[in-house]
């Protein structure tokens, strides 16, 4: 792989080949996508997760497949829900799939959008309080960490407890890294600090990042604690009509969140238009600190989109 100071990594349409697809999905063409950008020497592919409120093949299965089908992209997860799975099992899963891909999994969490009634319907079903679901999933990034490391775990937390359990095999990563997405306002930025291996957001300008990682940094500092890798997820199209590209990434975004979008909320998201303006975008999400790029392209033509953004824009990113 390509050695670079900023990696570079997509994401795949997991959910895509539901929404595009009549009849039963395919893994093609996410696997498709994954091996391309292997060869074209990006640096990490991710999966999306919801297992009901936005449905598409199951995130874990789908890694474990491509784990098969690669050999040196990193495999992660953008962003994985933890809440919505027991936390020994899915301990136990993680590190299979670190395993059988060679210690390669990058988990990025979250804890859901705060509005959406299918999200809070989703958590419910799951048995999760959807109003308490980030401080089950610092309880599970607690437990996991201890899982992959020790024997013999006695954890006697405010929402899982397990006494004297032991989970084999352990991951080739001690611990697998989790990048938690979050919002920039106190509460997230700080549970990033105390408990992630990378901040991971989406809806940032280029000074909100610069500003909320140093904050994130110092926190992490009088915690005693490394904060990992400051990342950002891009969500972008390619094409020379802006008018064109923004109307793709509006329909995209409303088809996978079942949101409106428009104007700067779009823009919040990401760039859509011409190279020049992603270059631009890019760039300054680098000067601003970013160390890992995930890109989502809204564009039902995936393959066609990372071959673009391969000739047309990655030459002209400062990753060095």
């Amino acid at each position: 792989m390509a050695q670079r100071r900023v990696k570079l990594g997509v994401l795949l349409p997991t959910r895509g080949v539901l929404l595009w697809n009549k009849g039963a999905p395919g893994l093609g063409p996410v696997a498709d996508l994954a091996v391309r950008a292997e060869e074209l020497e990006y640096d990490s592919v991710f999966v999306g997760d919801s297992i009901l409120a936005k449905p598409r093949l199951e995130a874990l299965s789908v890694l474990s497949a491509l784990a098969a089908r690669t050999e040196f992209v990193k495999l992660g997860t953008a962003v994985f829900l933890p809440c919505l799975r027991h936390p020994v099992f899915l301990a136990y899963q993680l590190a299979t799939l670190d395993v059988i891909s060679g210690g390669r999994v990058i988990l990025g969490v979250g804890i859901g959008p705060p509005k959406p009634i299918d999200c809070e319907h989703e958590f419910e079903t799951m048995g999760v309080p959807f109003r308490k679901r980030m401080f089950y999933m610092q309880e599970h990034m607690t437990l996991m960490r201890r899982l992959w490391s020790e024997d013999n775990v006695t954890f006697e937390g405010k929402y899982y407890r397990c006494e004297n359990v032991t989970v084999l095999p352990k991951p080739i990563q001690r611990p697998i890294p989790m990048w938690i997405a979050s919002a920039i306002v106190d509460t997230a930025w700080r549970r990033v600090a105390r408990f992630g291996d990378g901040w991971f957001p989406n809806r940032v300008t280029p000074g909100e990042f610069k500003e909320t990682w140093e904050k994130i940094k110092d926190e992490a500092a009088a915690q005693g604690r490394d904060p990992g890798v400051p990342a950002w997820y891009m969500t972008t199209c390619l094409d020379d009509n802006k008018e064109k590209a923004m109307k793709n990434g509006e329909e995209f975004l409303l088809s996978y969140y079942f949101t409106p979008f428009w104007g700067d909320s779009i823009e919040e998201w990401g760039t859509y238009g011409p190279a020049g303006d992603l270059i631009e975008r890019i760039n300054a999400f680098i000067d601003a600190g970013a160390e890992h790029i995930s890109l989502r392209f809204t564009h039902k033509d995936q393959l066609g989109q990372l071959e673009r953004f391969t000739k047309e824009v990655l030459p002209h990113l400062n990753l060095n």
